[in-house]
Formats: C-alpha cells, sequence, structure tokens
C-alpha cells in the first residue's frame, strides 16, 4: 500500500501526534462505556470488543484489496498469528470487566497508526517491532494514568491486553505490508542489547509499582529506565542508521514513564 504524499517530517509528526492523543481518549472513554453498559446492561461487552475489532480488521482488508493490488502478497502466517495474538488478548481481559476487551481493537489500531509515522524513515521488520514496541509502551502510559484517574485503577492484566493488541495488529499490518517502502536491515548488537535493557527496565518498573497503590512509589524503581539515555548518549554513533528513528522514538517513550513515581509525591495526587 502506497504512503500518502506527505513529507517525512510532517508525516512523521502528524502520525506521532495521533498517537499520542489517542492515549487520553482511551483513558477518558469510561462515561461511553458506562452509558453503554446502562442502557444495555454488560452482556453487550462480550460482544461488542470482538465486532469492533473484526468490523476494524474488514474495512482494512476491504482497502487493501482496493488500493494495494501493486503490493507483495499478503503473507497468511503472519496475519494468522496476529489474528491469534488478538483473540488471546480478547480472552485474557478480566472476565468481570468484559469493556477491557476494546483495548485489543485500540491498540491494534493505534500501531496502525504508529506504523505509519515510523515507514517515512523505518523499513522492513524493524518496522513491525519498533511500531508494535512503541504502541506497548504508549499501553504503559495509559494504565499509568488510569492509576491517576478516581474511577479507574492500574493493571498488569489491562497492560498485557494492551501488548497482545498491538503486537497482534502490528503482526497483521506487517503480514498486510501497510506503509512497507523497503525489506530494511537486521539488527546489530549494539541495538538489540539497547532494546533488551530498555523492556528489562520497563518491566522492572512496572512491575514493582502494582505494590504502591495508594502509597508514594519509590524512586528506585525508576533507576534501571533511567540507565537508558546514558547508555543511548554513549553508543548513539553505533546504533544501525536505519534504526536509530525506532530507537530514539521508543527510547523517548519509555523514559518518559520514569516520571510517575514523581508525581506520587504531589499533594492531592493519588495512585490506584
Amino acid at each position: 500500500m502506497k504512503i500518502p504524499s506527505l513529507s517525512p517530517r510532517v508525516g512523521a509528526a502528524a502520525g506521532y501526534l495521533l498517537c499520542l492523543a489517542l492515549v487520553p481518549v482511551y483513558v477518558n472513554m469510561f462515561p461511553i462505556w458506562k452509558y453503554l453498559s446502562t442502557r444495555f446492561g454488560d452482556t453487550i461487552f462480550i460482544f461488542l470488543p470482538a465486532a469492533i475489532l473484526l468490523l476494524f480488521l474488514g474495512v482494512i482488508l476491504l482497502l487493501y484489496c482496493k488500493f494495494g493490488k501493486a503490493a507483495p502478497s499478503i503473507r497468511k502466517t503472519r496475519v494468522t498469528l496476529g489474528i491469534l495474538l488478538c483473540c488471546i488478548g480478547l480472552l485474557s481481559s478480566d472476565p468481570e470487566f468484559p469493556v477491557k476487551r476494546i483495548h485489543v481493537a485500540e491498540y491494534a489500531f493505534l500501531c496502525l497508526v504508529a506504523r505509519y509515522a515510523m515507514s517515512h524513515f523505518v523499513h522492513g521488520p524493524a518496522l513491525f517491532f519498533f511500531s508494535a514496541g512503541f504502541g506497548t509502551i504508549l499501553g504503559v502510559h495509559d494504565e499509568f494514568l488510569q492509576g491517576f484517574h478516581p474511577a479507574r485503577t492500574y493493571g498488569l492484566r489491562d497492560m498485557t491486553v494492551n501488548l497482545l493488541g498491538s503486537f497482534g495488529g502490528g503482526l497483521i499490518w506487517h503480514g498486510l505490508h501497510l506503509f512497507s517502502p523497503g525489506r530494511g536491515s537486521s539488527f546489530g548488537r549494539v541495538d538489540a542489547f539497547f532494546l533488551c535493557w530498555l523492556s528489562a527496565s520497563v518491566l522492572l518498573l512496572v512491575w514493582p509499582v502494582v505494590f504502591f497503590r495508594g502509597l508514594v512509589i519509590e524512586i528506585w524503581v525508576t533507576l534501571p529506565l533511567l540507565a537508558a539515555p546514558v547508555y543511548y548518549f554513549s553508543f548513539q554513533d553505533r546504533f544501525t542508521r536505519e534504526h536509530i528513528h525506532g530507537i530514539t522514538v521508543i527510547g523517548a517513550a519509555a523514559v518518559v514513564l520514569a516520571a510517575y513515581p514523581l508525581l506520587t509525591r504531589v499533594p492531592g495526587i493519588v495512585f490506584y
């Protein structure tokens, strides 16, 4: 599928701004779901999230068939695996709150927007990894913001559903070759080590935070994450040239997570 004729910087900036705007929109959709629950009962959420996901995928496939005739053939294995991950995400959500299944469709869509934004600078398998990873990190931001929302709570289970939606959607978009102008290059050792450190440091932040509900979050949980910028700026010239954009974007999105524990020290702010 061809990329719309925007300059790379404008297209990427527009895509990233939309991704960032979607997160607070997702967090504040609670009144809509509450209205639908009051109007139709909770039973509607057993089917509605899956129906929305299927409708969304159907629209994408229809557009692909209409405008993507010049694209390479569909990689059915990737698409099938992506659909499987989305289904696991739907089944993994809290059964007591079936509305949370909507997160799968939300983050599959967010990953698509992220893929468009990154496609101006990143190609091939790296485009899949960085766009899905960026969507996953924004899913972590989503949960932290919910932790500061009086009607919501921070939860690892929802975070996992966000991850499955993002990577499931990412595999589908990758299998359909959406916004894929080139093959790209493989990851170097410096790239891989940084990304592994970043992933581990995010995990070491989000897991202990569960035990700080209603409390001030200790600063020590952020220390591994705060080491990531030191590594980035020390080895910036050794990253693979084609990957530096994706590494910078997801690195910046991850490091900002360290600000949330500081917010719990502000009087009047409670973390749920």
